[in-house]
């Protein structure tokens, strides 16, 4: 019969000398009868001793031991995970997500610090159960999570650090019920009706402020429904007032990573022009006039004592201006990029020039920027129009 202690404890005794053979420093005896020998200490080295051998051994062993599974911890296989993303080409703002990703899922949870070698689909069951007691998440981020443990895992068999990927025998779709219920928000939550279009322009127009230069961006916006980085990285040159056109030809890019903004293409990489209207062309001469009085005009149409104003500055600016009750809730720069598309497609305007003017395809533009923005009034004459042509019928 085949004793299966002793098999383990060969295979342990085993493990124990391919340990002692990778340590790099010598074990000793010294005239006083102690067992001596160095282990590192950050950039240095600590000399440890003791009076019995094979405690000695016994915490080389833990110490090389603890350091294997650091290595192969799922915190340090995703971190490695994370730079195959950089080298395949992954933006900096990407590998910002997978970082702020990693804190949202993962971090303070026991599998930071599990050695990936021991996590199967069980104990990732475990886990997504655990997660999803600690925080409301939808569905979709799940996903998203999950999707990233099936990278690292993928990336360890890659290094040859496990042979299979335990997400492949989890069964995901059974914890749906367990998330948090996503609802899709409401044409009035995603643009802006009249009342509040006029709310903003009020608040914008009255606030005291003639030198307070981002609010003419919001303003702009509400004309244009220019993206907010084509409003940061708009340059006077751009601005044709004797043909009445604006070109959108640059937007401004900010690395989440780094802390860094750069001026690039448009999201598209296209070109595209604008008409000037009155509107338009009187908030920019307001804009022009306010930086010719203090001093704050330069090559770009939006500058202030800081320098060329970012994008996320403009953003702020629209969601601190629509945090009061005229409104739904706060709006952002895209849900004022959504209104004036909706504006244009329910006045009849084309899928195609709405698309165009907005620097789209038609396709993005009808299925994410298109709502129904009309009012009751105007519901009720379409209505009644109806009704007079079924009578007449």
């Amino acid at each position: 019969m085949i004793d299966i202690s002793y098999m383990q404890e060969q295979v342990q005794m085993k493990k124990r000398e391919e340990i002692l053979k990778q340590h790099p420093y010598k074990i000793w005896e010294d005239r006083n009868g102690y067992w001596n020998t160095y282990l590192p200490n950050g950039n240095e080295r600590k000399r440890i001793k003791k009076k019995n051998k094979n405690d000695l051994i016994n915490i080389i062993i833990k110490f090389w031991k603890s350091k294997q599974s650091d290595s192969n911890s799922f915190r340090k296989r995703y971190d490695i995970w994370i730079d195959r993303q950089r080298k395949c080409g992954r933006s900096d703002n990407t590998i910002y997500k997978y970082q702020c990703d990693f804190k949202r899922f993962f971090e303070g949870d026991k599998i930071c610090k599990e050695d990936i070698l021991q996590i199967d689909d069980e104990y990732i069951c475990l886990f997504i159960q655990r997660l999803l007691e600690r925080k409301q998440i939808p569905y979709r981020a799940l996903k998203a999570m999950f999707g990233y443990m099936n990278g690292v895992f993928e990336k360890a068999i890659i290094d040859k650090v496990i042979c299979n990927n335990p997400c492949k025998y989890v069964d995901l779709p059974t914890f749906k019920h367990l998330c948090k219920e996503e609802r899709e928000k409401s044409a009035s939550e995603r643009t802006l009706s009249v009342s509040e279009k006029n709310a903003l322009l009020k608040k914008l127009d009255s606030d005291g402020k003639p030198d307070y230069i981002v609010k003419y961006a919001v303003e702009l916006a509400m004309y244009t429904g220019m993206r907010v980085g084509e409003l940061a990285a708009l340059r006077w040159e751009d601005i044709d007032f004797s043909q009445k056109e604006i070109t959108i030809r640059h937007s401004e890019k900010h690395n989440r990573l780094t802390n860094e903004y750069t001026i690039s293409t448009t999201k598209n990489s296209k070109i595209r022009k604008i008409p000037l209207t009155n509107e338009m062309k009187s908030v920019l001469l307001r804009v022009k006039e306010a930086e010719i009085k203090k001093g704050f005009i330069s090559e770009w149409v939006f500058s202030d004592e800081n320098g060329r104003v970012h994008s996320r500055v403009i953003s702020n600016c629209a969601r601190n201006r629509t945090a009061s009750k005229e409104f739904t809730n706060q709006k952002s720069i895209h849900a004022i990029r959504r209104t004036v598309n909706s504006d244009m497609r329910c006045n009849g305007v084309s899928p195609v020039v709405a698309a165009s003017l907005l620097g789209h395809t038609v396709k993005v533009n009808n299925e994410n920027y298109t709502y129904d923005v009309s009012d009751m009034d105007y519901k009720k004459s379409i209505i009644a129009e109806v009704n007079r042509n079924t009578k007449c019928i």
